[in-house]
């Protein structure tokens, strides 16, 4: 028998659709090429709208740390602005690997399969529809298939939705340990020479804890290979702030971002996109985990009416896309797109 839903990836934008099918009674398979759900890098910096979504108070052992303030920085003059509780709202710092567990666990107990460790590697198409996909484990079959997996999406490539040249953030997350003295109230945000295009951050998780990463966006190979490497710009900040001159990294993640805008069609017979593999994100202004969530929620209703309806068709499942780019936060994403 198929399954009502495959989705490849298990960022934010794929949990939340799990999640969220697996409540409303879908046969849900999720496929994971790495060994567990908490091995993928998820943002972390949210404001209330990401805690409604997913369903967590700002008090719970989900939120890590709250900010009154974010500071924006240069490194290489010291200029810079705060942002404040009254024009920023609420500003949480996520435990990623528990939101994470969080919704993997919801979807679990409403009967969806995860499968981890298992690389998607095509899409199955019958008379133009998509009707499952193959993976490192073999083929599985489904009315609905999503494409969760990324940046450089396996089900986008082959169910041949079209990108623009890709403009992408690489980016590197680590955790610190053993600081001492930090503002646990204050984010920062910092650029400079050091980070090229593309930001440097530090968010708190206690005054002796700090998340500190490095997102890149290269403007060309050339100018690449030119800038240090992550790991030296990492090392050369750590001497520079007295707080991390003394501490020790106790956890490393990345990923790939992609930060051009939302991708001209992301829905077909039988397939949807979802997250960044749709461009459903932007690493400039922030916000990608509120954009996937609400992207996974909508995909989710979407599919579990094209179900009751039994139409996979082009036309049924653009529905989503349609909703989707009617949202405030679609329209946010296109003009960071546009920008960069």
């Amino acid at each position: 028998m198929p399954h009502d839903l495959i989705i490849a990836g298990t960022g934010p934008a794929g949990l939340m659709t799990a999640e969220r099918a697996a409540a409303k009674g879908l046969d849900t398979l999720v496929l994971e090429k790495r060994k567990s759900v908490t091995d993928s890098l998820m943002g972390e910096l949210v404001t209330d709208n990401a805690l409604k979504l997913l369903r967590v108070k700002p008090t719970s052992d989900y939120v890590g740390n709250q900010y009154s303030a974010i500071i924006g920085e240069s490194l290489d003059t010291g200029a810079n602005i705060v942002v404040g509780e009254g024009l920023l709202g609420n500003s949480y710092l996520l435990d990623e690997d528990k939101c994470q567990e969080l919704m993997r666990d919801r979807a679990e107990a409403d009967g969806t399969e995860f499968r981890c460790g298992s690389r998607v590697q095509s899409v199955i198409k019958e008379a133009n529809q998509v009707i499952g996909v193959k993976h490192s484990g073999g083929e599985d079959m489904a009315s609905l298939t999503v494409g969760a997996d990324g940046a450089f999406s396996r089900v986008s490539e082959t169910a041949g939705f079209i990108h623009p040249k890709w403009l992408l953030s690489y980016g590197v997350r680590w955790k610190l340990a053993d600081c001492k003295g930090v503002d646990s109230d204050t984010a920062y945000f910092y650029v400079g020479r050091d980070v090229s295009l593309g930001y440097m951050w530090l968010y708190p998780r206690s005054e002796t804890e700090v998340n500190l990463g490095i997102g890149r966006v290269p403007s060309s190979r050339e100018n690449w290979e030119k800038l240090p490497p992550l790991l030296e710009v990492l090392k050369k900040y750590k001497k520079r702030f007295p707080e991390l001159r003394d501490s020790k990294i106790v956890a490393q993640n990345g990923g790939v971002v992609p930060c051009a805008g939302i991708i001209p069609r992301f829905t077909d017979a039988g397939v949807s996109l979802c997250g960044n593999s749709a461009g459903q994100v932007s690493s400039i202004v922030g916000g990608g985990v509120t954009t996937c969530f609400h992207a996974g929620a909508l995909l989710a209703k979407h599919a579990k009416r094209a179900i009751e309806e039994d139409d996979f068709s082009r036309k049924s499942i653009q529905r989503y896309e349609k909703e989707y780019r009617r949202s405030k936060l679609a329209w946010n994403i296109q003009n960071t797109g546009k920008g960069m």
